[in-house]
């Protein structure tokens, strides 16, 4: 299976150096084909620079204009999966991770590369602390905060119904608007899919500040930790 990794950066270079610092913690790196998908702006040398010195092996991209957060990701996940990838994830410039998240990915990425239930993989929990890091569950909850997706669902249901625009909603328009409104409150539930996520959360979100990010609305994970290991992953349904 051909594996990538796609992280979008754009104007935060502090958040990133934070992010970067906990992907070096992380093994098997050089077991994934790691695309940087960088927004140009004051500060692109600078985030490229960051990227360059962490990831010198990456695969660095910056936008000949800025796509913004719905378009950015899009735009690289399907460059990816129509260069041959067959399971993308895609993380962000303020996503600090654990050090077991490629082989928790990876695991994910083979066991139900094949259940056609499964439309995503996800990191990130909200569980409290304590939770057992070993225990993978089903849910019908989407967070876009690092996530993965197969060839065959990408193609079939999440590219087509990607929500460039904000233009889908529920209730009234601008409320939960976006893509991953969409994907979390519209199209997964459409059509009775499910993510698989880990019990305990293995990526903690730092950015306070951001385009929809602020200190009142800044939500973290009370069930992450920098280190698991390596857990015998098994899977347990609620």
């Amino acid at each position: 299976m051909r594996r990538a990794l796609l992280l979008t950066a754009y104007d935060r270079p502090g958040y990133l150096a934070q992010v970067l610092e906990s992907w070096s913690a992380v093994p098997g790196l050089d077991g994934w084909h790691v695309r940087a998908a960088i927004e140009p702006g004051d500060r692109q040398e600078e985030v490229v620079g960051i990227v360059r010195a962490a990831l010198p092996a990456a695969d660095v991209h910056v936008n000949d204009e800025r796509l913004g957060v719905a378009e950015n990701p899009y735009r690289h996940l399907a460059a990816l999966f129509d260069e041959g990838f067959d399971f993308v994830a895609r993380t962000e410039d303020d996503l600090v991770v654990a050090d077991d998240v490629l082989r928790l990915l990876g695991h994910c990425a083979h066991v139900y590369a094949d259940d056609a239930g499964v439309a995503t993989v996800g990191a990130y929990s909200a569980a409290p602390a304590g939770a057992d890091p070993a225990l993978l569950v089903r849910t019908t909850a989407f967070s876009p905060w690092l996530w993965g997706t197969w060839r065959d669902r990408w193609t079939a249901l999440i590219g087509p119904t990607w929500d460039h625009d904000y233009s889908t909603w529920n209730g009234s328009p601008g409320f939960e608007s976006g893509w991953d409104w969409n994907l979390n409150t519209r199209v997964l539930p459409a059509h009775g899919l499910t993510t698989v996520t880990p019990l305990a959360s293995r990526v903690r979100n730092i950015g306070v500040v951001g385009q929809h990010g602020t200190a009142e609305n800044h939500e973290t994970a009370a069930s992450f930790r920098p280190v698991y290991g390596r857990p015998a992953y098994r899977e347990r349904s609620f």
